[in-house]
């Protein structure tokens, strides 16, 4: 549930002047997330390292300015002036992925990894791999075992080097999509390159932070759910993991039906028989409506189906014939279609963004590996700050100020969530901070990013409208590939 303003107003008012957590955006406890293995890269504990002596600002230095290299990802509020420069994501032996750049200060203040959230408490940090449906959060709990580097104070005009330490994607994985606090998402190949030396990398190797993106669309009675199979299912394999039983269970939270009927379709890619795979898509689909039912309840009837091969949404092999490891992962899903007797409400939009004196423009839609990322600039042409509320919460029925949405031929779309929250449930802007020391304020001149991950329609749709909780209009847009 969103906070209240007076809980929010008494949560941020025990953070420090420069505090731009999310403690106003997400405003909760971490939850527990489950400990599961990263999908083909079975997890083995290991000894714990002795512990090391937690580096002092004095000890890690923030470094003056130095020219970008690599991938940079740029600010999300042109008011809030941070970068992450050099992004980099280097495999650190054969069960861990290392995400390591510099966080550039470009505002007046002093600021630090945990005034952006991006610390080991609030984690407000993640990898996605796009065409496996998987969200990976850093190894290790909420507080002193988060696997990152230590906090310190970077002055203006100055940055810090950053490591935070993942479980390891498959192989057959070679990029993923950086989602930091503060930054706009952007995509990182993986390289097998030395990582730089840091603590975070000599860490245990425990409470793995992998799941399945939920990603729901809706359309007149119609509720649909697309659950990747990757992370549901081991190679092969109808046996659900513990990640995949939470995040279907996480669903009746965002069904609005309370009867009707629930269809499960399993599909496979192309790889072994027609036959292995037809028996076992319809395995899947099973084992899936076996968790789905007890969580859902009796007031619906039941269907599972299997499809085999025989329904791919991307090409199983590249133009010159050889394998495609990426479009087949996305083949490999499992689809719940529920089905009730009344039309599903849109949610609210929120609070009027339009009355706050604030502009809002589509920047672009694009098709990344079987999702849409769109994003949409929010401008205050005023002379005085404007509000923008928002929440980055599990809400499925109310549409929050500055959440956005996709509508499109084969229905809504809306944002792709994790089953386990943490400190934040949608991949889209991660809180509320876009601007120094302050939360929901946009101020007098600046421009602020909203974006987000949602499913992508069939390839055959060429435009959407994208709707922004707090703007009543719809707001047509081109989706470019």
């Amino acid at each position: 549930m969103p906070m209240t303003d007076m809980t929010r107003s008494a949560a941020c008012g025990a953070a420090l002047v420069l505090a731009l957590s999310a403690c106003g955006a997400l405003g909760r406890p971490a939850q527990p997330s489950a400990t599961v293995k990263a999908p083909d890269a079975p997890a083995q504990d290991r000894p714990e390292d002795p512990p090391e002596e937690t580096p002092s600002p004095e000890d890690s230095p923030a470094r003056p300015e130095s020219p970008s290299e690599g991938v940079v990802a740029g600010p999300t509020s042109s008011a809030l002036p941070v970068e992450g420069r050099n992004l980099r994501l280097v495999r650190s032996g054969e069960n861990e992925l290392a995400l390591q750049f510099e966080l550039f200060n470009g505002t007046d203040d002093e600021i630090s990894l945990g005034t952006l959230g991006l610390d080991s408490r609030e984690q407000l940090i993640t990898l996605v791999d796009l065409p496996r449906g998987a969200a990976y959060g850093l190894i290790g709990s909420s507080g002193p075992d988060g696997r990152i580097s230590a906090d310190v104070d970077i002055e203006p005009g100055r940055s810090a080097p950053v490591t935070a330490v993942f479980a390891a994607p498959p192989k057959e994985a070679t990029e993923m999509l950086v989602v930091l606090n503060g930054l706009l998402p952007v995509t990182v190949p993986i390289t097998d390159a030395e990582p730089a030396d840091d603590p975070a990398l000599r860490g245990p190797h425990n409470k793995l932070q992998v799941g399945p993106l939920v990603c729901k669309t809706t359309g007149g009675t119609r509720e649909a759910f697309r659950l990747p199979s990757d992370v549901l299912f081991e190679f092969g394999s109808s046996k659900l993991s513990p990640s995949a039983k939470s995040a279907i269970e996480a669903l009746r939270g965002r069904v609005s039906a309370s009867s009707g009927s629930v269809t499960v379709d399993g599909h496979t890619d192309a790889i072994g028989g027609t036959s292995d795979n037809q028996t076992l898509s319809q395995e899947r689909a099973a084992a899936v409506s076996q968790v789905l039912r007890p969580s859902l309840g009796d007031g619906f009837a039941y269907r599972t189906k299997g499809h085999g091969e025989g329904e791919p949404v991307a090409p199983n092999t590249k133009p010159d014939g050889s394998d495609d490891p990426d479009g087949r992962a996305q083949n490999r899903r499992v689809e719940v279609q529920i089905d009730s007797d009344t039309s599903v409400r849109a949610p609210e939009t929120g609070t009027d963004l339009t009355d706050a004196g604030l502009q809002v423009r589509v920047e672009s839609v694009r098709r990344l590996s079987g999702y849409l990322l769109a994003s949409v600039k929010v401008t205050n042409p005023g002379s005085e700050a404007a509000s923008l509320e928002y929440e980055n919460h599990f809400t499925p029925k109310e549409l929050t100020s500055g959440q956005l949405s996709i509508a499109a031929r084969n229905g809504r779309q809306e944002l792709c969530g994790f089953a386990e929250p943490t400190y934040f449930d949608f991949v889209g802007t991660m809180s509320a901070s876009f601007a120094p020391g302050k939360l929901d304020t946009v101020p007098a001149g600046a421009e602020v990013t909203l974006w987000g991950l949602f499913p992508a329609p069939s390839t055959n749709v060429t435009s959407v409208k994208v709707q922004v909780g707090g703007y009543d209009q719809a707001l047509p847009a081109e989706v470019a590939s």
